[in-house]
């Protein structure tokens, strides 16, 4: 049986964790060559060494997306060692939450909005001239359901800037996707309901707090990374071929209510 992924080139940011450490384990189980990286090298390898002991192609590279020069080292590290970057998934994601709590609101919001919106830009400015050059590629940007829906009033304060990241990487994947799809470069972004990962640790860590996040999805359950990493496989692979533009939401019926 063909793998989905064989022998493609695949760039996955955020990959020392959660959805990105997903998408990587999987990716390189269909066949995918991948280029993993974070801000925290360690965790990276370790994901890349996971990859390499189960006989797959992987390796673990530090970068801070949020910085141009880090992007655009990124793209042209790819480039060098396999030849060419078939498809990006931008997993890099950060909530106020990681922010030092010393900080002030206007500090955690350029935070959040660097990581998450400048850098989803930064690696994609610089992965998709190279795709241009070489006839194609395919781009999946990590959104969320509030880049399609507002936070509920019980749920944020309405200045969040994780939301108003997340809706301009929607808007991002659209543009994108409308400008390079004659030039063969599919543009699609995931839109998550929450998931268990490091991010939403601390509100999954608390019973209470978790039961209110799960009867706010209609399956009455968070998802997991490795069912993101699934839809993220589809848009990277050949079977969205007639794709672009989109953004899917994987989240329990969230954003259906």
């Amino acid at each position: 049986m063909t793998r989905r992924l064989e022998d493609k080139v695949v760039l996955i940011t955020g990959a020392g964790s959660g959805i990105g450490a997903a998408c990587a384990t999987l990716f390189a189980s269909e066949g995918a060559k991948v280029f993993a990286s974070d801000l925290k090298l360690e965790a990276v390898q370790h994901v890349a060494r996971q990859i390499v002991d189960s006989g797959g192609e992987a390796v673990g590279f530090a970068a801070d997306v949020s910085k141009r020069a880090d992007a655009e080292k990124l793209v042209h590290e790819v480039v060098a060692r396999f030849g060419r970057v078939d498809a990006v998934i931008n997993s890099a994601g950060v909530a106020p939450r990681n922010a030092p709590v010393d900080w002030d609101w206007e500090r955690v919001w350029d935070f959040v909005m660097a990581v998450n919106m400048k850098g989803t830009f930064l690696v994609s400015k610089f992965a998709v001239e190279q795709m241009v050059r070489q006839g194609g590629g395919a781009i999946v940007n990590l959104s969320s359901i509030y880049g399609l829906v507002g936070r509920p009033a019980d749920l944020g304060s309405g200045l969040d800037p994780y939301v108003h990241s997340k809706g301009g990487v929607a808007q991002l994947t659209r543009d994108m996707g409308v400008h390079f799809a004659r030039q063969g470069v599919r543009v699609n972004a995931l839109c998550p309901g929450f998931v268990y990962t490091a991010l939403t640790k601390r509100l999954t860590d608390d019973a209470e707090r978790l039961k209110f996040l799960e009867e706010r999805h209609p399956m009455g359950r968070l998802g997991r990374p490795d069912e993101i990493a699934r839809a993220a496989l589809f848009l990277a692979s050949d079977d969205a071929s007639f794709i672009t533009g989109a953004c899917l939401p994987v989240d329990g019926g969230y954003t259906a209510q």
